[in-house]
This record gives C-alpha cells, sequence and structure tokens, in this order.
C-alpha cells in the first residue's frame, strides 16, 4: 500500500520542479511579449520557457538589445539573493523594482523602462523613471534578499534563429514565495493522501 502513497508524492515533486527553472546554465525560447508597452516598446511580461518547460512571464533587463519571437539562446542563472549587494547593487535594485512590476501585472510600464535605464540609460529619463529609482536607491539591501529574483544573463553567441541585431536581453524572473511553495507541498500531501484512502478501500 505504499508504493501507491511513494509514487503520488514523487509525482507531485517533479511536478513541482518541473515548474521552477533550473539553477544552472539554461536554454531559453522566447516565444512573444503581451499587450503591455512602454511607449510603443514592448515591456513586462514577456512569455518564455525554461529548457522546454512551460512558458513563464519574465521582464526583459536590456532596452538596446532586440529579440523575436521563436529565438532560443543560452543564459547563465543565478539567484539575485546570492549576489554581493555591495558590488552588485543594481541588480538588488532592480530585483526591487521588478518585485513591484510582478505585483501589479506589468501595467506601469514606467517599472520596466526604470529597469533599462539602470542597467543601460535608455531610454530617455523621464520624471516617473527618476521617481523609481530614488526610490529602489532609497531601500537598504542584504544579502539573501530577493532570493526568489533569478537574473538570467544571456551568453553572448548562444542565440540560434536570430534577428542578427545582437545578443539577446537578460531577463528577471520571480520563482514561487517559499510560503505558496509551502502551500503547494501541503497540497501535494493532501492529494497523496486521499488517492491512498482511496486505493486502501
Amino acid at each position: 500500500m505504499r508504493k501507491p502513497l511513494v509514487f503520488s508524492c514523487l509525482a507531485g515533486l517533479a511536478l513541482l520542479f518541473a515548474c521552477m527553472p533550473a539553477m544552472a546554465d539554461a536554454n531559453l525560447y522566447f516565444s512573444g511579449a503581451g499587450s503591455n508597452s512602454y511607449n510603443g516598446i514592448a515591456s513586462y511580461p514577456y512569455s518564455l520557457s525554461v529548457n522546454g518547460g512551460p512558458f513563464v512571464p519574465m521582464m526583459c533587463v536590456g532596452f538596446n538589445e532586440h529579440i523575436i519571437g521563436g529565438e532560443s539562446w543560452t543564459a547563465t542563472v543565478t539567484p539575485v539573493g546570492s549576489l554581493d549587494p555591495t558590488t552588485n547593487l543594481l541588480d538588488y535594485e532592480a530585483a526591487f523594482l521588478f518585485e513591484m512590476a510582478v505585483k501589479d501585472g506589468g501595467a506601469n510600464s514606467n517599472i520596466n523602462a526604470a529597469i533599462w535605464y539602470l542597467f543601460e540609460g535608455s531610454p530617455s529619463w523621464t520624471p516617473a523613471i527618476g521617481d523609481l529609482l530614488n526610490l529602489a536607491a532609497t531601500q537598504t539591501y542584504h544579502q539573501g534578499d530577493f532570493s526568489n529574483v533569478i537574473l538570467y544573463t544571456a551568453v553572448p553567441g548562444s542565440e540560434m534563429n536570430s534577428d542578427l541585431e545582437g545578443t539577446p536581453q537578460n531577463f528577471l524572473y520571480a520563482t514561487p514565495e517559499p510560503g505558496s511553495l509551502m502551500l503547494m507541498g501541503t497540497g501535494l500531501v493532501g492529494i497523496a493522501g486521499a488517492i491512498r484512502r482511496r486505493l486502501a478501500r
């Protein structure tokens, strides 16, 4: 009677890990951007697949690089919380702003524009961008903050089906918070228990 329960738990864990990006070099596939835009330029969320997994919403952090639907490339995978906030302050500020965008679903496209400006000084500065950058700059950051925010850094020259406009953008992605994972885990245990009871009849 234990085999079905063990199988159910393993299947649930496999499903859980399949929904999370791997913490190693990854292959990204870009299917397209949504309807949000900043002055006509597509902004968060973009739809990407990691290592052939389900499509998830990500934010491009490069304004001067360009990709088109159907492109794929290799990226290094780095949790922002693993970085030193002193030497990687911009990454922490970007993660702070990115979490704001995640909460509003990308409705405020100025957030994505502020992140573009943070890294590349483009697009043109506006008061709205300046307010967001000032807000990010006034925060206190500690190593380990934003451990759920993953930075995908494009590996130059790894793109396939390229539009020949250079290296694809780097992207940010937010994995489920620990609380969400705990809730999902509790649900999986409940499902396994129900299956076990049903099989025991």
